[in-house]
Order: structure tokens, then C-alpha cells, then sequence
């Protein structure tokens, strides 16, 4: 079971995580198509959305509700 400590601790990035943010944020950067970037931004608003659900789905599985 995790600890307070373990809860506390950032979540590491691997390599190829932080290669992937690195390359978006350059593309990001090169775009002035402003329906791209609203695109992006929607996608990436989606895709945290369904993490968070997926982190509470965890949480309440590893608590047995």
C-alpha cells in the first residue's frame, strides 16, 4: 500500500515522455493556424479530462469501492 510519502512524491517523466513534449511544444510554437492550435487545445483538454477520470477510476479500485 503507498505510503503518505509515496503519494507526495512527484510523478517522473520518462526520457521518451519528455522527448514527445518537447516535440508538440515545438510544433505548437511553429503553428499560426489558429483552428490547428483551438484543435490542439481541445484534444489536449479531452485527454486530461479522460486521465483524471482514469486516476479517480484507480483510486476507487485500489479502495475497494
Amino acid at each position: 500500500m503507498a505510503t503518505p510519502e509515496d503519494l507526495m512524491e512527484p510523478l517522473a517523466l520518462t526520457l521518451g515522455q519528455k522527448f514527445e513534449i518537447e516535440k508538440f511544444s515545438r510544433e505548437i510554437d511553429s503553428s499560426s493556424d489558429v483552428q490547428q492550435l483551438r484543435s490542439i487545445a481541445k484534444d489536449l483538454l479531452l485527454a486530461w479530462q479522460q486521465q483524471q477520470a482514469a486516476s479517480a477510476w484507480a483510486i476507487r479500485q485500489s479502495k475497494g469501492l
